[in-house]
């Protein structure tokens, strides 16, 4: 019954998404017109089964019909870029369509009609369905600490009743949870690191077979498959894992992009830094510019510069210390620029001078890169691009997220880079900083 009654709802949700975008059209004609000029009618009618066949087509590829759990801000990311491609696609139908007629102001209109509509539609969707979903039944199966963690940051989905953790297994316990995988009404099951490869390969298949979602806590070699190509070689197929670096072309359109939008953002930063510096000098004695060296792109060493927030000479008894949210070395003016990461903003000299970049792993000393060489298993590929003020760690850890799974965000920045992603995680981390989410 409840299968039968999600795939209706699907077809009510894109029933009345099919809707508002015809329906768009019309109130855009209106708004222009006063009425549906009779001119347009008949073109328009038979345009529109195109327009739906599009409208289906992208709201496929942009994962609109799709219920994973997702953000509002997600959802709206995904209606623009729905509503542009319908707008291009109705262009087009436009052209090739003889006498069909629509004025740009139309064509223009009903996007922005088609975004408000739809965004408005699926968050009322979101809120019926977070108000009377019923509670997922989960599992997790990896060691005592690593199963208490995953517990703590999906908090938030089991106190808002979204999701229950219902059996908790070591994985050494593999004869339980496997049973327990095939009777039980769990839905989701969690694999935390640790489990062998045999054991992982089995759970997934297992679970592929009973259409449960599986959630997957990657190992660094697991990240690397990620947007591999497939390749046959006769009748065998291969799975070609390129470099995991940037080419020549990337490193070249990424060293421009720096240099543009630095020299973009100075201007407009340089009254907020001379005003940073007159409080750093007048809050606490001591120097106005924090040096440090660091480590980046190849391993090279080179001095980052930044506004002091500590009180000078902080690690003079203690020696390095990686820096923790309620660290007590930092002045209280400096907890104020860290909050906002005006303290940064230095750094902008050391991307000019080509020693980092504006995207990139988070810059780390020497003493430490040392250390979690030895430690972590290919900690060491990070180096393969230049340190970045801002970049998938920065945004999405925290100051005690531990390098390992920092390590993973960079190496998925990497393997993923684009311009375009650059330019979203500048403007994430923007958003961030001014609504402070991280």
């Amino acid at each position: 019954m409840s299968a039968k009654r999600d795939n209706l709802i699907k077809i009510i949700v894109i029933t009345v998404d099919l809707a508002l975008i015809i329906l768009s059209y019309v109130i855009t004609f209106f708004i222009r017109f006063g009425e549906l000029p009779e001119y347009n009618i008949r073109p328009f009618v038979a345009a529109m089964p195109f327009m739906a066949l599009a409208f289906l087509a992208y709201a496929d590829i942009f994962g609109l019909l799709n219920e994973s759990r997702k953000s509002r801000r997600q959802v709206m990311a995904q209606i623009l870029k729905l509503v542009f491609m319908q707008m291009l696609t109705t262009t087009t139908i436009a052209y090739f369509m003889q006498g069909f007629s629509f004025p740009r102001t139309v064509l223009l209109g009903a996007s922005a009609v088609q975004a408000a509509l739809l965004t408005a539609w699926n968050w009322i969707m979101m809120a019926l369905r977070d108000k009377y979903a019923q509670t997922t039944d989960a599992m997790i199966i990896g060691g005592a600490d690593e199963a208490k963690a995953l517990t703590e940051k999906l908090s938030d989905l089991i106190g808002s009743g979204k999701i229950r953790i219902k059996y908790v297994f070591d994985p050494g316990e593999e004869g339980k949870f496997i049973g327990v995988i095939k009777k039980s009404r769990v839905s989701e099951v969690f694999l935390c690191t640790g489990l062998s490869e045999n054991m992982k390969i089995q759970i997934i298949l297992l679970c592929m077979n009973l259409k449960k979602i599986v959630y997957l806590v990657p190992e660094v070699s697991e990240i690397a498959l990620l947007n591999a190509q497939v390749m046959n070689l006769h009748d065998m197929p291969l799975i070609f894992l390129d470099r995991i670096n940037l080419s020549f072309e990337q490193r070249l359109f990424k060293r421009a992009f720096d240099l543009s939008a630095t020299a973009l953002a100075l201007p407009l930063l340089l009254p907020f830094m001379v005003a940073t510096a007159i409080g750093v000098k007048l809050s606490s004695p001591g120097r106005i510019l924090y040096s440090q060296e660091r480590v980046t792109g190849g391993g090279r060493l080179y001095k980052i510069h930044k506004f002091r927030t500590m009180y000078e000479d902080a690690e003079l008894l203690t020696g390095p210390v990686i820096s923790s949210e309620n660290d007590a070395r930092v002045t209280p003016f400096g907890r104020f620029l860290r909050r906002y990461h005006i303290d940064e903003f230095p750094q902008l000299i050391n991307v000019i001078k080509g020693e980092m970049s504006l995207v990139g792993p988070r810059s780390e000393r020497p003493f430490f890169v040392e250390r979690f060489s030895r430690d972590i298993d290919g900690y060491t590929i990070r180096n393969n691009v230049k340190a970045g003020l801002t970049g998938y760690a920065q945004i999405f850890g925290n100051y005690d997220t531990e390098a390992g799974m920092k390590l993973k965000y960079d190496i998925l920045y990497i393997r993923n880079y684009s311009l375009l992603l650059d330019i979203k995680l500048i403007v994430q981390t923007i958003s961030n900083i001014l609504f402070r989410r991280g």
